[in-house]
């Protein structure tokens, strides 16, 4: 018997509860089976509500994330609107750079650019805009509606890239057209500053280009240069720019200067009375280069003007594109 009840000591627990006050001492026997399924119980429910306390947070977390998601997401949808505007803008630009371009072009004598025959830009863009970001999708075409409160329009964003990169490849080639053209005008620049264009000085002509009855052997002979009749003193102003290769005495010229002008140019400004230039220096179109004069053989105050064009002698009048006062 008392080792029976030996076990059943083992078998149970025993809480006794004593109040501060007066009062019975309550006593209550528990199983150990029993005990130790509470605790279990306890320490599982405590572990769940842990977990839930930590989903709930996380949740809580996600949530506020989504709806600054959200918020930045209605703010990219505007300005990705905005943007295919823009897109469009600069493409109609692009156009307008590209007639500016043949325009150009045809001023300066050449063909059309290469792109000229491509077809035109690229357009996009919407048409019409987004809402406010919290208004509702009034008036957005169907293509631009995904789902009933989302707003968005995959095909303009790729529409978009799209664009942009013709943009990118357009704009190289403007640039290139350009640059091409600005070569060419700098290069019809610097050919109309080495023509012999302008008449070296104001007068009136006394013997023209070609045969004529020389004065001082009365015979008819070939004359290849004009001779302008001017006051004795008067500026004397190259008709193009070049480099002097001659300023001196010269029979039967007197004092005369040579100019190499380029592209196959060259002058002679011969009777001068004075030389205001050196040989070796470059002088500009229109730099006064010496003075009216009548030195060498001649009947009186004129300039004797030649253009020479690939070593044969020209006509001065066929370049001119001023009158002569």
């Amino acid at each position: 018997m008392k080792r029976n009840k030996n076990v059943k000591k083992e078998m149970f627990f025993t809480v006794t509860c004593i109040p501060h006050s007066q009062g019975r001492v309550r006593r209550m026997r528990i199983s150990k089976f029993t005990f130790s399924l509470s605790i279990t119980g306890a320490a599982v429910a405590l572990v769940a509500l842990f977990f839930f306390v930590h989903s709930y947070l996380q949740l809580e977390e996600k949530v506020s994330l989504l709806g600054e998601l959200e918020r930045v997401n209605r703010i990219q949808k505007v300005k990705i609107f905005s943007l295919a505007e823009k897109v469009k803008d600069f493409s109609k630009t692009m156009e307008r750079l590209k007639e500016l371009e043949d325009k150009l072009r045809t001023l300066a004598g050449v063909g059309e650019s290469a792109s000229g025959k491509e077809a035109s830009l690229g357009k996009g863009g919407p048409q019409v805009y987004l809402p406010p970001a919290e208004g509702p999708a009034v008036g957005l075409p169907e293509q631009f509606i995904i789902g009933k409160e989302h707003l968005f329009s995959y095909a303009l964003i790729g529409r978009t890239e799209e664009n942009v990169n013709y943009l990118e490849r357009e704009a190289k080639r403007r640039e290139e057209g350009l640059g091409e053209i600005e070569k060419i005008i700098l290069q019809k620049k610097d050919l109309f500053a080495s023509t012999p264009n302008i008449f070296p000085v104001q007068g009136w002509i006394s013997s023209g280009f070609g045969r004529r009855i020389n004065p001082f052997t009365k015979k008819r002979e070939f004359h290849q240069a004009i001779d302008i009749v001017a006051p004795w003193g008067t500026e004397v102003k190259a008709a193009a720019q070049g480099k002097v290769i001659f300023a001196g005495w010269l029979n039967p010229y007197g004092l005369a200067i040579k100019v190499r002008d380029g592209y196959g140019y060259s002058t002679v400004y011969g009777h001068l009375s004075r030389i205001l230039v050196k040989k070796g220096s470059w002088v500009s179109k229109g730099e006064v280069v010496g003075r009216v004069g009548s030195t060498g053989r001649s009947t009186g105050p004129h300039l004797h003007f030649e253009v020479w064009f690939k070593e044969k002698p020209t006509n001065p009048l066929n370049l001119m594109v001023e009158p002569l006062g």
